[in-house]
Protein backbone atom coordinates (compact mmCIF):
# COMPACT_ATOMS: atom_id res chain seq x y z
CA UNK A 1 0.00 0.00 0.00
CA UNK A 2 1.65 3.29 -0.88
CA UNK A 3 0.75 5.48 2.63
CA UNK A 4 0.79 9.01 0.39
CA UNK A 5 -2.51 7.29 -1.82
CA UNK A 6 -4.12 6.20 0.96
CA UNK A 7 -8.23 8.24 0.90
CA UNK A 8 -9.60 10.55 3.63
CA UNK A 9 -11.98 7.90 4.41
CA UNK A 10 -9.50 5.52 5.01
CA UNK A 11 -7.08 7.73 7.37
CA UNK A 12 -7.65 7.69 11.14
CA UNK A 13 -9.03 10.57 12.88
CA UNK A 14 -7.07 11.08 15.91
CA UNK A 15 -9.93 13.11 18.03
CA UNK A 16 -7.64 15.10 21.26
CA UNK A 17 -9.68 16.75 23.37
CA UNK A 18 -7.07 19.31 24.87
CA UNK A 19 -7.84 20.39 28.51
CA UNK A 20 -7.74 24.31 29.21
CA UNK A 21 -5.95 23.88 32.58
CA UNK A 22 -2.91 22.18 30.42
CA UNK A 23 -2.31 25.81 29.30
CA UNK A 24 -1.96 27.15 33.05
CA UNK A 25 -4.61 28.86 35.16
CA UNK A 26 -5.54 31.22 32.29
CA UNK A 27 -6.28 28.56 29.68
CA UNK A 28 -9.65 28.67 28.73
CA UNK A 29 -8.97 32.05 27.58
CA UNK A 30 -7.34 31.06 25.02
CA UNK A 31 -7.74 27.57 24.72
CA UNK A 32 -9.47 27.55 20.99
CA UNK A 33 -6.87 29.39 19.37
CA UNK A 34 -4.15 27.06 21.32
CA UNK A 35 -6.22 23.93 19.49
CA UNK A 36 -5.97 25.51 16.27
CA UNK A 37 -2.37 26.40 16.81
CA UNK A 38 -1.82 22.69 17.78
CA UNK A 39 -3.42 21.27 14.67
CA UNK A 40 -1.92 22.73 12.53
CA UNK A 41 1.52 21.59 13.36
CA UNK A 42 0.81 18.32 14.08
CA UNK A 43 -1.03 17.60 10.81
CA UNK A 44 2.15 18.81 9.61
CA UNK A 45 4.20 16.26 10.91
CA UNK A 46 1.54 13.58 10.52
CA UNK A 47 1.99 9.97 8.77
CA UNK A 48 0.32 10.06 5.95
CA UNK A 49 -2.77 8.02 7.33
CA UNK A 50 -3.73 10.19 10.07
CA UNK A 51 -6.06 13.22 10.00
CA UNK A 52 -5.78 15.53 13.43
CA UNK A 53 -8.73 17.26 15.26
CA UNK A 54 -7.52 19.17 18.84
CA UNK A 55 -10.41 20.97 19.98
CA UNK A 56 -11.13 21.96 23.85
CA UNK A 57 -11.97 19.61 26.23
CA UNK A 58 -15.07 21.25 27.44
CA UNK A 59 -17.05 17.61 28.15
CA UNK A 60 -14.96 15.73 31.17
CA UNK A 61 -17.17 12.40 30.28
CA UNK A 62 -15.43 12.59 27.10
CA UNK A 63 -12.57 11.10 26.45
CA UNK A 64 -9.22 12.92 25.89
CA UNK A 65 -8.43 10.95 22.72
CA UNK A 66 -10.89 9.15 20.71
CA UNK A 67 -9.88 7.16 17.29
CA UNK A 68 -12.23 7.44 13.80
CA UNK A 69 -12.20 5.79 10.81
CA UNK A 70 -14.87 7.04 7.98
CA UNK A 71 -16.33 8.73 11.04
CA UNK A 72 -16.80 5.25 13.20
CA UNK A 73 -15.47 5.11 16.53
CA UNK A 74 -12.68 2.67 17.08
CA UNK A 75 -12.38 0.78 20.33
CA UNK A 76 -9.00 0.24 21.71
CA UNK A 77 -8.55 -2.92 20.05
CA UNK A 78 -8.98 -1.66 16.62
CA UNK A 79 -7.38 1.36 17.24
CA UNK A 80 -4.22 -0.86 18.19
CA UNK A 81 -5.05 -2.95 14.81
CA UNK A 82 -4.91 0.27 12.69
CA UNK A 83 -1.61 1.42 14.05
CA UNK A 84 -0.31 -2.10 13.38
CA UNK A 85 -0.79 -2.22 9.70
CA UNK A 86 1.67 0.71 9.80
CA UNK A 87 4.16 -0.75 12.18
CA UNK A 88 3.01 1.45 14.81
CA UNK A 89 2.34 0.97 18.10
CA UNK A 90 0.15 2.97 20.07
CA UNK A 91 1.48 3.31 22.92
CA UNK A 92 4.46 4.36 21.50
CA UNK A 93 2.03 6.90 19.70
CA UNK A 94 0.29 8.70 22.67
CA UNK A 95 4.00 9.05 24.19
CA UNK A 96 4.85 10.80 21.16
CA UNK A 97 1.67 13.01 21.46
CA UNK A 98 2.81 14.02 24.63
CA UNK A 99 6.23 14.65 23.62
CA UNK A 100 5.24 16.81 20.83
CA UNK A 101 2.22 18.52 22.86
CA UNK A 102 4.69 19.92 25.22
CA UNK A 103 7.09 21.29 22.40
CA UNK A 104 3.78 22.87 20.89
CA UNK A 105 2.64 24.13 24.18
CA UNK A 106 5.94 25.81 24.56
CA UNK A 107 6.28 27.26 20.97
CA UNK A 108 2.84 28.42 21.37
CA UNK A 109 3.90 30.85 24.20
CA UNK A 110 7.37 31.40 22.73
CA UNK A 111 6.05 33.14 19.27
Amino acid sequence: MVLNSIADDKKMCVIFRMEPGSLGPDGSQYISEFCDFAQIQLQACASPYIQWLIIPRTDKSLAEMEFQVASKKLTQQRAEQYFAIFGEDLAHFEETLEDNLEEIINQYFGR
